[in-house]
């Protein structure tokens, strides 16, 4: 084991709060834009994402899942929709993160979004034979198939200084 060093130290762990959810009833291809939306924002501006997305007044951008998806004004023509119910979730799990980080003592004007996942968990497949199109099934139709599908999602904060803008605009003038 001395050939290994671990990548993070005790030091490292003490600055970070993670929460994580399982089987959420919810799309995770929805969940995993949502995850994009906010991954390396700050707090505030990724509950304001949110937020914004369960109000239906800013569309979260759809970058991957988003064939023949239609194109939103208040994202300047790109791509997106309003996933209100993984919105829901992620506030959820945002809210239980911040408590995690006030519980080792981090503070929450100085907390960002380092990782934002979601993950397919299981797949229950449904197959309805009976009550498809009448009594019995003829030849040539098909049975409903429906598949059941459960998502997995985590979340973890690192405080860290914010970025300050006025700086880098005296720069660039200078």
């Amino acid at each position: 084991m001395g050939l290994y060093k671990y990548a993070h130290t005790v030091e490292e762990e003490k600055k970070v709060a993670r929460a994580q959810g399982y089987d959420y009833d919810a799309s995770y291809k929805d969940l995993t834009n949502v995850c994009g939306a906010i991954r390396g924002k700050p707090l505030a501006e990724a509950k304001k994402i949110l937020e914004d997305a369960v109000a239906l007044k800013k569309a979260i951008p759809y970058k991957r899942f988003s064939k023949g998806m239609g194109h939103r004004s208040d994202l300047g023509g790109r791509k997106g929709r309003y996933p209100r119910k993984e919105a829901k979730i992620m506030l959820g799990l945002l809210k239980n993160a911040v408590a995690n980080a006030a519980f080792k003592g981090m503070d929450a004007a100085k907390l960002f979004i380092r990782s934002a996942i979601a993950y397919k968990q299981n797949v229950f497949p449904r197959y309805r034979k009976f009550w498809v199109g009448g009594a019995t099934l003829g030849y040539g139709k098909q049975a409903t198939w429906a598949n059941y599908v459960t998502a997995r999602a985590e979340v973890t904060l690192e405080e860290r200084e914010p970025k300050k803008k006025k700086e880098k605009t005296a720069k660039a003038k200078q």
